[in-house]
């Protein structure tokens, strides 16, 4: 099975090819996936940022597609 990310634009607009890591939370049965800091500053997402999650399976490929559906302006100016 493969797995395809986008996140907040069309995926036709996407050129690079990221890669994002699952990691699993300390007593949690959830997981966290990791965005390259690049995405993060291309796109302007921050800590605290809400986004709506739609799993798509269609020939043996899954895609998760992230849309924004809250963005924390607050967090912006913050330094890693």
């Amino acid at each position: 099975m493969y797995i395809d990310l986008y996140s907040m634009k069309d995926i036709h607009s996407i050129m690079k090819n990221y890669t994002v890591k699952a990691r699993q939370r300390y007593g949690s049965n959830s997981i966290d996936l990791t965005l390259p800091a690049s995405i993060r500053r291309e796109y302007s997402i921050n800590h605290g940022d809400i986004f709506k999650i739609s799993p798509i399976e269609k020939d043996d490929v899954l895609t998760l597609e992230y849309r924004l559906i809250y963005h924390n302006e607050d967090d912006e100016d913050s330094e890693e």
